[in-house]
């Protein structure tokens, strides 16, 4: 099987010949646009061996000047479409590539999540861990708001993934924020912005099977995303103590993936050995289910690919 063959048979339910993998970094900032990132993407893949190919988006939903401080700056939110230069740009990369790769690798297409695109559109990204939480007073102070600002970004995103498909993609990786207990409560996640997020990945289930949920963080509330029903779910699992196993009894109908920590742990700082070793754990762990080996977020821009490239000979080795 190539690639594509490959992640389709697991998307359907068919035996493959292996378990895949599933590997991704943030490419040097000279990297991130125009021929060289075409390059770097495909250079990545043929270092590491890995199944997906997952086109990066470094065209954040931000107009490079607005600052929204506080609910007095609201009003700056602005919606975006296939006119904007943040979309023709991110669809000349997946087109290239695409045309480049021929049909060989399932090309998933980034698209950072309702939460995450909004607060890009504050201006501030790059500091959410210390400024994110301002959403979640934006919505308590000013939710009517607010409300207006989610449907905008949620048509927004809407038309993102439908540009992204059209222009090559096969599938759309999904990157959510925003189940940190520590912001948002339950109740005011699901009636604000939740009723949002399902009717954007309704909108992606129905234009393709091949949709991955990203959760990110730690200290997930994952009944906020269990209702999106993604053929795929990655999530931390080691910042959230919530295992594999324990994830497929969250997500029965979804194919997991993950097993490896991303910015330390046993393929950021460990031996070939170890990571034979905990190749082979996470596969006997998830014998028999529907699996594809990956890492919990994108993994150090400077890690090592013979890093990635042994984990796909192991799976390989494994398998036979």
């Amino acid at each position: 099987m190539n690639e594509r063959e490959r992640i389709y048979s697991i998307l359907e339910g068919r035996e493959a010949d292996r378990i895949p993998t599933g590997f991704w970094l943030h490419f040097p900032e000279d990297m991130h646009h125009g021929d060289a990132a075409i390059k770097a993407h495909l250079e990545f893949m043929r270092q590491t061996g890995t199944d997906i190919l997952k086109v990066m988006n470094e065209n954040l939903l931000y107009d490079g000047e607005s600052k929204i401080k506080s609910t007095a700056d609201i009003g700056r939110f602005r919606r975006y479409s296939r006119k904007d230069r943040l979309f023709t740009d991110q669809m000349d990369i997946i087109k290239r590539i695409s045309d480049q790769t021929q049909g060989r690798y399932p090309i998933l297409a980034t698209i950072h999540g309702l939460i995450a695109s909004v607060f890009h559109g504050t201006g501030f990204s790059g500091n959410y861990t210390g400024m994110g939480y301002g959403l979640s007073v934006f919505c308590r102070e000013k939710p009517g708001e607010m409300q207006r600002v989610f449907e905008m970004y949620t048509d927004t995103l809407m038309e993102l993934v439908d540009c992204s498909l059209e222009a090559g993609a096969d599938g759309i990786f999904y990157a959510a924020l925003g189940g940190e207990r520590s912001w948002f409560s339950h109740d005011e996640y699901m009636e604000q912005v939740a009723v949002h997020e399902q009717r954007l990945y309704s909108h992606i289930r129905e234009k393709t099977k091949f949709n991955v949920l990203h959760i990110c963080k730690s200290d997930i509330d994952f009944e906020r995303f269990t209702a999106l029903k993604p053929a795929v779910v990655n999530w931390s699992i080691y910042h959230n103590n919530v295992s594999l196993t324990e994830g497929a009894k969250l997500f029965p109908d979804s194919v997991i993936l993950g097993g490896f920590q991303d910015r330390s742990g046993v393929l950021v700082d460990g031996t070939k050995e170890e990571i034979e070793a905990h190749t082979d754990k996470i596969l006997r762990e998830m014998e028999g289910r529907p699996f594809i080996v990956g890492s919990d977020c994108t993994l150090p821009t400077e890690i090592s690919t013979d890093r990635i490239r042994c984990v796909t000979n192991a799976v390989k080795a494994a398998c036979l």
